[in-house]
Order: C-alpha cells, then sequence, then structure tokens
C-alpha cells in the first residue's frame, strides 16, 4: 500500500484528499445509519426508556380482537311537513279590522284569527245580487218564451236567445257565489241573505291545528291577497332533512331507524325512520337530501330551521378484527401508521418501538379496526396515546451516528 506524505503535497492536493477522505466516511456513516451489523433497517425504530415514557405520558397496551360499531353522522335541519305548515293570506282586499290572536298562542282550524273590513267585499255581494236578480228575471223569461214556443207563438229565435242568456246568467251567479263562499259565506247564508243584510267584514280563521309563529300585521293595516297575515305549524309531525355525501350513500335506506339529536338543545334523543332518499345530488351541498320522519320530544317545543344530527349504524362484517383506539393513529398524507413494540426485544428499561404501516376498517369515535400492509411477530403491545410525541423522538434519533 502506497504511504502519501500529506506534507510534501501541495495546499491544492492537501485539499483533494482531505475531501475523498470526507465523503469516504460521510458513505460510510450513512449506511451505518441505514442498516445495523445485523443488515436491518433502523429508520424506522426509536428507543425510549420507561421513565422517558411517563414523562411523555405514552401509554402501552395489547390491542384487542373484536367488533366494534361504527355510526355514520348526517347533519340538517327541521322542516314542516307539507300539511303541517301553512301560510295564511286573504282572498280579498281589505283593512285589519280585529286581531283575535298572538304569536305563540296555539289554534284549532277553523278558529278565528283576524277580521277584515273590506269594501272589496261589499262590492262583490252587490255583484251577486245583480246576477241573482238577472238570474230570476230571465229564469221567468225562459219559461214564458218555452210556453209560447210549445204553442207555435213565439219566434223560436228569442226562445234561444233568452236561453242563451239565461245560461250566461247562472254561471255568472254560480261564480260569484264560489267567490263568496270562500270569504266564508256558505250555500245556507247565501239563501238566507239580502240586499239589506251585506256585510262589510271578511273572516281569516286558521287552515291547520298549530302554533302561530307569526303574525306580521296590526290594526288598520291594509291587506293585500299577497301579504302573508299569519304562518302556523303543527309540531306534532315534523320531518329532519339530513346530507349524505356519497361516500356514505350505501349504508343509508329508506325505512331505517335512526337516532336524532337535536345538537344545539338539552332535548333528549328520539327515534326517526327515513321515509325518502333525494335521487339527485344538491348542487350546493354536493350531497343528497335524506328525508326522516320523527315525533317530538313531549314537552318540548320543536320548531323548523333547528339544527339536528341523524345517527346511523353502518353495515360492516360480524368478524372480529385487531382493534386500536383511535389515537393510537398516526396519519401521514394518504397513509397510516402505529407504533408498537415487542416486550421480548426489551433491554432494561429500554423499549425499542417500531412503526408499521396499517390499513384502516371499521371506526368509530373511539376504536378502529387495523389491518397491517407486513403482519409483525405476534405478542407486541401498542402505543395508544401520544403517537405523535414517539413520531417527533424517532425524527430526532435518525440523524447520523457516528463511530
Amino acid at each position: 500500500m502506497t504511504n502519501i506524505n500529506l506534507l510534501r503535497l501541495p495546499s491544492s492536493g492537501l485539499l483533494l484528499v482531505i475531501s475523498l477522505a470526507f465523503a469516504v466516511s460521510s458513505c460510510s456513516i450513512q449506511k451505518k445509519n441505514k442498516k445495523d451489523e445485523a443488515g436491518i433497517d433502523n429508520s424506522n425504530l426509536v428507543t425510549i426508556t420507561d421513565t422517558s415514557l411517563g414523562l411523555m405520558n405514552i401509554t402501552l397496551a395489547q390491542p384487542e380482537t373484536k367488533v366494534i360499531s361504527s355510526n355514520i353522522y348526517l347533519n340538517g335541519k327541521i322542516v314542516a311537513l307539507p300539511n303541517f305548515r301553512a301560510s295564511v293570506t286573504s282572498d280579498i282586499e281589505g283593512k285589519v279590522e280585529r286581531i283575535y290572536v298572538r304569536e305563540g298562542d296555539f289554534v284549532k282550524r277553523g278558529q278565528t284569527l283576524i277580521t277584515l273590513r273590506s269594501m272589496a267585499f261589499i262590492e262583490l255581494q252587490n255583484q251577486y245580487f245583480e246576477a241573482k236578480s238577472e238570474f230570476d228575471f230571465l229564469s221567468i223569461e225562459y219559461k214564458r218564451q218555452e210556453e209560447l214556443n210549445r204553442n207555435n207563438i213565439g219566434a223560436l229565435v228569442e226562445f234561444q236567445t233568452t236561453e242563451s242568456k239565461l245560461n250566461a246568467s247562472q254561471s255568472k251567479m254560480s261564480a260569484l257565489k264560489a267567490k263568496l263562499k270562500l270569504l266564508g259565506i256558505d250555500a245556507v247564508k247565501l239563501g238566507q241573505l239580502s240586499k239589506n243584510d251585506v256585510s262589510s267584514t271578511v273572516t281569516i280563521i286558521a287552515p291547520i291545528d298549530g302554533y302561530l309563529f307569526l303574525l306580521p300585521v296590526n290594526v288598520g293595516v291594509l291587506a293585500t291577497t299577497e301579504m302573508t297575515l299569519a304562518e302556523l305549524v303543527n309540531t306534532n309531525e315534523l320531518m329532519a332533512d339530513v346530507y349524505a355525501y356519497d361516500n356514505d350513500l350505501d349504508d343509508v335506506h329508506e325505512g331505517q331507524t335512526v337516532e336524532i339529536d337535536f345538537i344545539n338543545h338539552s332535548f333528549p334523543s328520539v327515534k326517526g325512520t327515513v321515509v325518502h332518499i333525494s335521487r339527485a345530488f344538491d348542487p350546493e351541498t354536493k350531497s343528497v337530501r335524506v328525508h326522516v320522519r320523527f315525533v317530538a320530544p313531549p314537552g318540548k317545543l320543536v320548531l323548523p330551521d333547528m339544527s339536528v344530527r341523524c345517527v346511523l349504524m353502518k353495515n360492516e362484517s360480524n368478524k372480529p378484527q385487531l382493534t386500536v383506539p383511535v389515537g393510537a393513529v398516526l396519519q401521514e398524507e394518504d397513509h397510516h401508521f402505529i407504533f408498537l413494540t415487542f416486550p421480548a426485544e426489551k433491554l432494561g428499561t429500554e423499549n425499542i418501538i417500531h412503526k408499521y404501516r396499517v390499513t384502516l376498517g371499521a371506526q368509530n369515535e373511539r376504536e378502529v379496526h387495523i389491518q397491517f400492509a407486513n403482519e409483525p411477530n405476534p405478542g407486541f403491545l401498542v402505543v395508544t396515546k401520544n403517537a405523535m410525541i414517539v413520531e417527533n423522538e424517532r425524527k430526532k434519533k435518525s440523524g447520523l451516528v457516528f463511530e
């Protein structure tokens, strides 16, 4: 082997030799760090003493093999069924004369809510009386023309003209009668009504049983046909509209029983039933709307637009699988890992902790099923708490090792 006298080399040659020596040494150190003498990869290992485990609040436990319940959580809001919510309007224009209820009252169907004083109602009754008088006159004239025509005395054209006018008058009177019926004057009242009994008051009644939760009018306000005078809701029959995303649709089906939580209130949870699943994605939420029918908790005021959460049981295999706490899983991008140690490898108080890649299965808030990419030897313990601290320790101690 040739001996190199460094003192005789020029300065540039000396620097070159030192650089080559450092490069060879670095390569050797990196190889030493990458694999130990037995050729085992140490980059996913970290050694932590029992004392350090306690100080860092890192716990070790044996994993269980069992079936876990997996839930799906769907958020949404309460809506009233179409036939159990009503907007009250008037079929004719008029000024509010009197209000008989107030917001928060429970009213029965047909109960008087508001009365209006209406000039249009007076005019409508006047039109009806005029149409009725015309119809009565044309009825008499029709019978006269019919008799003349039967005796071949009158002209046929006169009879046909009278018949046409009578039919038109009858249609007009029937239309006005129907309008008055909508405004609360039935056929019996119409038969008893005379020109001296013209009413100026229109009664607005409740179309359903329910709570009055909106009353935006007061006495003297001009109520038009487009104006909402009151809002009613019946809370005996309610529905929750919740949203299911694409990955949950396989576990949601019509007729399914679900649990409903009122997330902003301390109401007890209730059972509901999935009655319909929309066949289209909502363009705003990118989800499918699920309609759940339920009955409100007794004695609790549950109203439309309250936020709710539906809990559904996910359809998973009943086969027991290896289970660890959710806190034991470390996620890095799209991959998941856990840390485990083998008691047989322990050196005194030194715990050799390995990092293993896993695939997740069914899970809930507390536990998750796992499967190993490379199955470890049996008899291991899992880091069940503060896995991120173990990862930080591994990164700290995975630097170059000089010997």
